[in-house]
């Protein structure tokens, strides 16, 4: 009895943390918002005496989201881009800043990039050691390059990891789309579609057997 009650009680959390975690940083979003925009909207007589602080601070973060998409909007425009593309050559020019505006830049545009296009396809490869085999994703590949770029992530948060240089012979491109190779980063190894994993294990028979026979049999 006590080990069924045991077996409910991780299930029910297993089943509430994720929205728990999610409410708590939508939470503290919320809070964040709060802070930063209602003093200034509060000084408009009309809002401070019509209308509640909730509703105040929802108009607040509703008018940061137009303003984002504003921004983005006229970033895609050819204005923007001679605007925006000033302001990162003036940035350039100062000693420090230029640093971190550059590094964190190149950060932003990797976590927020499309997986779909920052990822190309989703590779297996032998790592630590021979006999184990690692899942990564290829982030460029030149076909006049005999080495891969694979990004090799960690379980269960995929935005750190390594990036390795890796003979584009002894990879093995496996059958899953990048979003599938994200969720089996994620869950670690935990979701994965009945079936897909006896398809796994026969692309890594066949590039062995390849392999064994001398004719290359990594990625195709």
């Amino acid at each position: 009895m006590t080990s069924r009650l045991k077996q409910y009680f991780l299930t029910g959390l297993l089943t509430i943390a994720p929205a728990a975690i999610t409410g708590a940083i939508l939470w503290r979003v919320y809070l964040l918002v709060d802070r930063a925009l209602r003093p200034g909207l509060e000084r408009f007589p009309y809002l401070r005496d019509h209308l509640p602080p909730f509703l105040i601070t929802l108009m607040g973060v509703i008018g940061s989201l137009i303003v984002v998409v504003l921004i983005g909007l006229v970033t895609r425009t050819l204005i923007g881009v001679a605007m925006f593309g000033a302001v990162d050559r003036l940035v350039a020019r100062i000693p420090v800043i230029k640093s971190v505006f550059g590094a964190v830049k190149q950060v932003s545009e990797v976590l927020l990039a499309d997986n779909r296009q920052a990822f190309q396809k989703v590779v297996a490869f032998e790592y630590p050691r021979r006999g184990l085999y690692s899942l990564g994703f290829v982030t460029q590949d030149e076909p006049a390059r005999s080495l891969t770029h694979v990004f090799l992530p960690t379980t269960p948060n995929p935005t750190s990891g390594f990036l390795l240089l890796i003979p584009r012979e002894q990879t093995t491109a496996l059958p899953l789309t990048v979003e599938e190779g994200i969720r089996l980063i994620i869950s670690g190894g935990a979701v994965l579609e009945a079936g897909r994993g006896r398809v796994i294990d026969e692309a890594l028979a066949r590039a062995a057997a390849a392999a064994t026979r001398g004719d290359g049999g990594g990625a195709p």
